[in-house]
């Protein structure tokens, strides 16, 4: 009887255990603000002659200015496409469009922005095409087909904060 007595006592010890300490990977706050924002998929493909288009905002609902990693990825693997580091002043609204480089069905997807706020490396007013760096090298581990730019035409966005600017 006291085995089992020890036993009960050795699980209930772990469970209250399991409880208080857990952690959460993810957190969403009460106001819906945070550090990381994702936009789960854009999309740069055509149908009936017709390519979409993918909008993109953030906003800095803080005093302070902000630094902003933004990374866009591809979908097959998550290969980095392009990424850059966006600035935002106190109460900031960043603004971007995700189009196509051009009318055919194999151009790389570019950003384009008609904002001010600052971006390092700074996104031309045409402008900045994706890049297939990341999964074209020659004898990379990439076993999907596929390495040309077309490949950029969709994936997904992280925008991860880095921190507050004084």
């Amino acid at each position: 009887m006291t085995t089992f007595k020890q036993k009960a006592l050795f699980t209930a010890v772990v469970a209250g255990l399991g409880v208080a300490g857990s952690a959460e990977a993810v957190y969403m706050s009460p106001n819906r603000t945070g550090q990381v924002l994702v936009y789960p998929y854009y999309t740069v493909q055509a149908a009936g002659g017709n390519s979409w288009n993918t909008y993109l905002s953030v906003v800095n609902t803080t005093t302070v200015a902000k630094a902003v990693k933004v990374r866009v990825l591809e979908g097959k693997t998550s290969a980095e496409v392009l990424d850059f580091n966006l600035f935002l002043s106190p109460n900031d609204v960043w603004t971007a469009a995700i189009i196509p480089s051009d009318n055919t069905a194999t151009s790389a997807g570019r950003i384009v922005t008609a904002d001010a706020s600052c971006t390092r490396p700074a996104i031309p007013a045409a402008g900045e095409p994706f890049r297939n760096y990341q999964y074209s090298v020659a004898g990379s581990a990439d076993a999907l087909p596929g390495t040309d730019l077309a490949r950029t035409r969709e994936g997904y966005v992280a925008m991860l904060g880095m921190g507050s600017l004084s």
